[in-house]
């Protein structure tokens, strides 16, 4: 099987490639796009994700900070219907730069969804933000509906 990547994602012959599936467990990794330094140091990411739908997710920052530094953490979290903010997150950072990338996750305040903080350098910083899900918690269709960008690291959404 061959495949091939552009800016809307991974395809094959059959189309675009989201999901792996082996018995009865199943998997997605999707890059939701790239981003990078916008000006102000807090990068807010809405997703379509729902707050109040029963889900586990995982969200990886894959990129880079001016001074040959790398950016790699990730956060793992459920969304349940009746928490107030994401439950029982793991934050985990690989990378040299520590402090840069996913800094925070909360629920909008207007529609419940998901975003993700980024925090970056005023003018050089950029990278991958990844989201996965799987077995019986999964979301295939994950995606940034909006962005803006701020100096605090909560509540713009």
């Amino acid at each position: 099987m061959s495949v091939y990547l552009n800016a809307d994602g991974l395809y094959n012959t059959s189309g675009r490639i989201v999901e792996y599936a082996t018995g009865s467990h199943s998997g997605a990794r999707i890059n939701l796009g790239f981003f990078g330094a916008t000006g102000n140091v807090y990068l807010h990411l809405k997703t379509n994700l729902g707050g109040s739908n029963d889900r586990m997710h995982k969200f990886e920052f894959n990129g880079y900070i001016y001074s040959d530094r790398n950016i790699h953490n990730s956060v793992t979290f459920y969304t349940y219907n009746g928490t107030s903010t994401p439950y029982n997150p793991v934050h985990h950072n690989w990378g040299s730069s520590g402090g840069y990338g996913i800094s925070n996750y909360y629920y909008s305040s207007d529609d419940d969804s998901v975003v993700i903080v980024l925090h970056t350098s005023a003018s050089y910083t950029g990278g991958f933000l990844y989201h996965q899900s799987g077995r019986s918690h999964t979301a295939f269709h994950a995606a940034v509906v909006a962005h803006t960008s701020t100096s605090s690291n909560s509540g713009a959404y």
